[in-house]
């Protein structure tokens, strides 16, 4: 009997007819979770991020420093998205920044880091508020060849290492002190300076910057004083006393947050009519605090969002000033426009230039990339140092003004006016790229 085609009724048969269903079944659905899996994974891949772990204090006296500066960052990346939001941020990935409490500790840095690498998953790592922390981050980011940002910890030696994974966005104490140097080069009658910074690596650091750099430009000037201050000092009225005593015209402090609002504050109740000269008193929380005790200061630092002669800036204001409730998650209108802190991150976009370039996430290759690029900063175009990867920018110098002359914040409290930008060229002028110690070429690893 010729056996039937057809799919019989009994009860071996029906068995049977069911055992290939189950098992085309089976593999049909292993078909669909594998087509599945593959659009997941590749779902997955089109939503993965590029993050950037900020180390900031975010408790604390010193917390609004650091949420100024976690904002700044996640401003830039925010921006950088909704500009690139056809193409996914960077080649199909958003930016993501993430923040981190040092609590300006190092050890609780060095454990922060190592978790953001390892278990977070960062692409770089970034902090610019206190040297120590930001000595410590740095091993994390050498250990794993991580992109490592600084825009503060601005320490002129914290560069000898020379690494071709950190890109310094701000300048360092060397430039900073040469640049306020360079307001008296042609000012004979201002012949006596004092010195009072804190007493750890960065202050005696940028006390032996400001000495150097005053020689080369003013070798008739005389340091008349010379004070180291613990950190979180409460009572300025002794140190005062002596810079008084002293008859310095001019006193370079490399003091800030609290100390450098207490110092100028006793200065000015005391009687001390010699101007500071800062690297840090752009800050409507510091102006704030000190008031008109702040008037007639010098400060200066590679931004300043009251240069509004400067179309960037003022382009970078407005950016900021539209969106900065929502940046900071905060009514504080002193935040409303964004200050040095907020902008110290500004060249982070050199970062976004440099990875778009290369195309895909690669350090090494976008570390190439980046050296030697020139971009418009906020004062004028900045160069990456290629061997040193320190930028290279001008530098205004501000004055504090009264209240009534802010334009920023009208008569809220005291404002600041350009007193002079000073050139690339000049703010490195007593500074080679030899004395940085840095013996590294250009692309090597």
């Amino acid at each position: 009997m010729r056996k039937s085609l057809s799919l019989g009724c009994g009860k071996e048969d029906w068995y049977g007819v069911m055992k290939k269903i189950s098992f085309i079944a089976v593999r049909l659905f292993s078909l669909i979770s594998l087509v599945g899996a593959v659009q997941v994974c590749f779902a997955a891949e089109k939503a993965d991020t590029i993050k950037i772990a900020v180390f900031e204090p975010l408790s604390g006296p010193a917390k609004y420093i650091g949420d100024s500066k976690y904002g700044g960052m996640k401003f830039h990346a925010w921006r950088w998205n909704e500009q690139n939001e056809q193409k996914g941020g960077l080649f199909g990935k958003k930016i993501e920044v993430l923040a981190y409490d040092s609590q300006l500790k190092p050890d609780v840095t060095l454990r922060m880091a190592t978790k953001a690498v390892l278990e977070d998953k960062v692409h770089v790592l970034a902090s610019g508020t206190g040297t120590p922390v930001v000595n410590a981050m740095m091993q994390v980011a050498l250990k794993y060849k991580k992109i490592a940002l600084t825009y503060e910890g601005e320490t002129f030696s914290s560069m000898k290492d020379c690494t071709p994974y950190r890109f310094r966005l701000s300048a360092n104490t060397a430039i900073q002190s040469t640049v306020l140097a360079d307001l008296f080069k042609d000012k004979p009658e201002i012949k006596k300076f004092a010195i009072i910074s804190p007493d750890y690596s960065w202050g005696h650091e940028t006390g032996e910057d400001f000495k150097k750099a005053l020689k080369k430009i003013r070798p008739d000037a005389q340091i008349v004083e010379e004070i180291y201050n613990p950190l979180g000092t409460l009572d300025f009225a002794p140190y005062i006393t002596k810079l008084i005593a002293s008859g310095a015209q001019r006193v370079f402090s490399a003091n800030w947050g609290s100390d450098l609002k207490l110092l100028i504050s006793q200065g000015k109740e005391m009687g001390l009519k010699a101007p500071f000269l800062c690297y840090y008193l752009e800050d409507a929380f510091s102006l704030t605090a000190i008031g008109e005790a702040a008037v007639g200061n010098i400060t200066a630092d590679c931004l300043s969002a009251f240069n509004i002669n400067s179309p960037t800036q003022k382009a970078f204001n407005e950016g900021w000033h539209k969106v900065w409730k929502q940046i900071m998650n905060s009514t504080d209108e002193n935040y409303q426009w964004p200050g040095l802190a907020m902008g110290h991150s500004y060249l982070v976009n050199m970062l976004f230039e440099s990875a778009k370039k290369v195309g895909k996430w690669d350090e090494k290759a976008i570390s190439k990339a980046w050296e030697g690029m020139e971009y418009e900063g906020l004062n004028g175009k900045v160069i990456m140092r290629a061997e040193d990867h320190q930028a290279i920018q001008p530098l205004p110098v501000m004055r504090v003004v009264p209240a009534e002359e802010n334009v920023l914040y009208p008569n809220k409290f005291p404002g600041l006016v350009l007193e002079k930008l000073v050139s690339a060229q000049d703010a490195t002028a007593t500074i080679s790229l030899k004395e940085t110690g840095c013996k590294r070429k250009a692309g090597k690893f």
